[in-house]
């Protein structure tokens, strides 16, 4: 018998976050009641109650100041609710090995804020973690920004991300960065909620959302930075292995007797791009990105190396059509030039479907844009706030 007040509670606490999840997925057109009525299966008078206490705490509001005028003689026109922006706060943050950025959303979506650091080189865990915090309470002082309107902060974390245990498994190339339990440390010290995933599934994810591609619902991204890796999103979810982990794309092997890898095998694909392009890796430049002006000059070598980066590529991506039969991929590099050549291969070698892939998948590129993957780090902590 005690238990059913809780169930009572936790029950109103769900459908309330499911109408607020429906007003603000419809912002900025906004929805009516009587469709959320339609959408949530609830009675009327519950949605009533819950759009009353949701404009009460200022998290919703009317859409038109004059639509409760009778307009017709069916009665009045519905109103259209939005969520108000400046109610609530996200916060997305994506680092690697070279960079951290930063950015604040309001509750509509909205970027008010967005600012990027390098990062000195050698840098060591505990000071990006030391560093994120400075920052966070920084950027809170300077937009004037209470904890408590706050929902959330993302972090779109390097290497491959336990979901479960909330940690960072492995980064090799920022010291200590090994089983690192990233968010109970934010957490402790900034106050705030914090959401961790990998910071290629954060883009992905964005990519995915709001990059405006023709994907069919199936996504699979890969990331060329200093490494690369790579996520899947199918129907709007990222997935992950049994174990709730992100999976690690760079380290599929293509050849075990290919060169070393930094995560100590040997053919992994990483390794193979690396050894492309060392002089990108030991300046911690992106992947090809000394060659952007070579190839607008039409230069053969730069020519040949992408070509031969795109057959690598293929060879993971022709184990990933087997396995998760991605409809479309996306390939982001430092550049426009970048991506369009290695497209351009991409698409000649797979020309033609094989006895495991009717259909070939479309293939996009684009160059990568820190933005978006805050963006998609302020998503996965409205997702998880919506849950």
């Amino acid at each position: 018998m005690q238990g059913n007040p809780l169930r009572a509670a936790d029950l109103r606490v769900h459908n309330q976050n499911m109408v607020l999840s429906l007003i603000h997925a419809a912002t900025p057109t906004g929805i009516s009641q009587s469709e959320v009525v339609q959408k949530t299966g609830l009675k009327a008078p519950t949605i009533f109650r819950i759009f009353s206490s949701l404009e009460e705490e200022g998290l919703i509001l009317p859409l038109d100041a004059d639509a409760e005028e009778v307009v017709s003689r069916k009665g009045r026109r519905p109103v259209f609710y939005v969520v108000a922006k400046n109610a609530r706060y996200t916060m997305g943050i994506e680092f690697w090995t070279a960079f951290l950025s930063l950015g604040v959303f309001n509750f509509q979506g909205q970027r008010i804020y967005s600012v990027m650091h390098p990062l000195k080189e050698g840098v060591k865990a505990d000071e990006v973690i030391d560093f994120m915090v400075g920052e966070v309470n920084r950027v809170l002082t300077e937009l004037s920004l209470p904890k408590e309107r706050v929902i959330g902060i993302g972090v779109a974390a390097p290497g491959q991300v336990d979901l479960e245990q909330k940690r960072v498994r492995y980064y090799p190339r920022i010291e200590g960065m090994k089983d690192i339990a990233l968010v109970d440390e934010l957490e402790s010290r900034l106050g705030l909620p914090v959401i961790i995933h990998n910071n290629c599934s954060a883009l992905a994810l964005s990519e995915y959302r709001h990059g405006g591609y023709e994907h069919d619902g199936s996504m699979f991204t890969f990331l060329l930075r200093t490494g690369v890796n790579g996520a899947f999103v199918d129907h709007d979810e990222i997935y992950v292995n049994s174990m709730n982990q992100t999976i690690e794309t760079g380290h599929i092997p293509i050849n075990s007797d290919g060169p070393r890898c930094s995560c100590g095998s040997r053919g992994c694909l990483q390794a193979y791009l690396q050894d492309l392009d060392p002089q990108s890796v030991a300046q911690r430049l992106a992947l090809f990105e000394e060659l952007d002006t070579s190839l607008q000059a039409g230069d053969l070598r730069a020519q040949r190396t992408i070509e031969r980066a795109a057959g690598y590529l293929v060879i993971a991506m022709k184990i990933i059509m087997r396995l998760l039969s991605p409809k479309s991929f996306l390939f982001v590099c430092c550049c426009d030039t970048i991506s369009d050549a290695l497209c351009d291969h991409v698409r000649r070698l797979i020309s033609e479907p094989d006895a495991f892939c009717g259909e070939i998948p479309q293939i996009f590129g684009t160059a990568y844009d820190p933005l978006l993957a805050q963006r998609g780090a302020s998503d996965l902590v409205l997702q998880d706030f919506f849950r």
